[in-house]
């Protein structure tokens, strides 16, 4: 069967690194950065994502396995361990998949140029659900089949955001169609610090993370130990110079004031087709490349939790019968589990008013939740590079160990500040800040209890099994 190719993956990383409704969400002023989400982008981009991609690649490089980031925290911590990773990280994307899948219907709708359809609960519903279900059963045959979506996806993000900088560039600064809507000045430029912009900030630097989702298909390439770091570097790089140009584009065209997260980047095309006098046909093609750049990221984040947790996990902590791997090497029936459970979600949420305000709820309980793994992944990174004997095997993110295990403190610092930004009381009252907190940070030590709690019923249903 046909392996997955250097570019293949590289493309497969752009889907999964690089997702375009994050430029409108960063500049928005409702995110609390505005312009200064342009210097938070550049910052983050050599603090934080860039050694992070260089750690991943590198522990890719040692331990080629489909566990990925499960099994780097197995080698450094244990089993245990490796199986709360998976956990934290299954659950976080379980209420995710709500936003965007949401940030999906919009552009759908968008596409088909009727904008207002996207205020029909059950048409979005519908639209959520059809494409989550075939995504999820396209999933299943695995990345072979499913890097045809990854591929087309990872076009669909960087192309219309290169049409929005060419258009941006052309109209404002070329054509002088218009002058720009922000000044950039170094005072515009750096974020305003307060509760507001330290908890953007901590978004921006979680939209830096991910670079180890794709480890989970190394088994599926020719040469991992070669292709997946040079994969890994060469879309890191191209990752950043969309966000931080992508930014500057969108915020040439329009104030802060007036983009909005979900719909900022058709808005923004919106404005530039009216300057240079282009057909209003075209936002709805970006709309397509926008609704393909979806499926792309969707089919990675349906499979690579799911098969870091149910296909790489300790025998006895799930049935087998969910934990079986098909001749794809996908968990099916844990896939068609998670499927189910989204179903159940969204359909609640949509149907039921007070179960929005639950759902609501659990997605403010785990979103500190989606920090942890990368926390454990810094702290796995630090203990066997210390550890490590040999000064090279494979690929090395420098051969100056001291400069390595500096490195992984510096973003192990920065990944927990940034959780701790995220837990930031941003209320307007006391009492409704008093809840907040109480959800999120009560919601992430609940996750984390359930995993030990898994964990410790399978350690003894295996020391005294019933007879």
């Amino acid at each position: 069967m046909k392996k997955i190719s250097f570019w293949e993956l590289v493309l497969m990383n752009i889907s999964a690194l690089y997702g375009i409704r994050w430029i409108a969400k960063s500049v928005s002023e409702s995110f609390g950065l505005g312009l200064g989400a342009i210097f938070a982008w550049a910052f983050f981009m050599v603090v934080f994502f860039i050694p992070q991609a260089l750690m991943c690649a590198e522990l890719a490089s040692d331990y080629p396995s489909d566990g990925g980031l499960g099994t780097w925290v197995t080698v450094a911590f244990g089993t245990k361990y490796g199986f709360m990773v998976s956990w934290l990280s299954w659950m976080s994307k379980i209420f995710w998949y709500a936003s965007f899948l949401t940030f999906f219907s919009i552009n759908f709708t968008y596409m088909i140029g009727r904008p207002e359809l996207a205020d029909n609960k059950i048409l979005v519903l519908l639209m959520s659900l059809i494409v989550f279900w075939v995504l999820s059963f396209v999933s299943i045959k695995g990345m072979k089949f499913g890097k045809i979506f990854t591929s087309v996806g990872a076009f669909g993000s960087t192309i219309p955001t290169i049409l929005l900088i060419v258009m941006s560039f052309a109209a404002i600064l070329v054509l002088h169609k218009a002058p720009s809507a922000s000044e950039y000045t170094i005072s515009t430029l750096i974020p305003k610090i307060n509760m507001n912009s330290l908890v953007g900030i901590s978004a921006i630097s979680m939209a830096y993370t991910g670079a180890e989702i794709t480890a989970n298909f190394a088994s599926e390439m020719e040469n991992p130990k070669k292709d997946y770091p040079r994969a890994i570097l060469v879309s890191a790089v191209l990752v950043c110079v969309l966000y931080i140009t992508g930014s500057v584009a969108m915020t040439m065209l329009m104030p802060t004031s007036e983009i909005f997260a979900y719909t900022g980047t058709l808005d923004a095309l919106t404005v530039a087709c009216c300057l240079l006098g282009l057909p209003q046909f075209i936002v709805q093609l970006v709309a397509l490349g926008i609704s393909l750049s979806i499926f792309g990221a969707i089919i990675i984040y349906i499979a690579q939790p799911v098969k870091m947790l149910f296909g790489q996990v300790e025998k006895g902590i799930f049935p087998e019968s969910i934990t079986k791997n098909n001749e794809n090497g996908i968990p099916e029936k844990a896939i068609l589990f998670q499927t189910v459970l989204v179903t159940i979600l969204l359909g609640g949420v949509a149907l039921f008013p007070a179960v929005e305000t639950i759902y609501n709820v659990l997605i403010t309980m785990t979103a500190l939740v989606a920090l942890f793994p990368y926390i454990l992944l810094f702290l796995a990174y630090i203990k066997i590079k210390r550890e490590k004997k040999e000064t090279e095997n494979g690929y090395v993110m420098t051969n100056n160990k001291k400069l390595a295990i500096g490195l992984g403190y510096m973003d192990l610092i920065i990944c927990i500040i940034a959780a701790v930004c995220t837990a930031l009381p941003v209320m307007e009252t006391f009492r409704d800040n008093l809840i907040y907190e109480a959800e999120m940070i009560g919601g992430g030590f609940l996750v984390i209890i359930s995993d030990l709690l898994l964990w410790k019923r399978s350690k003894l249903e295996n020391r005294f099994p019933l007879k």
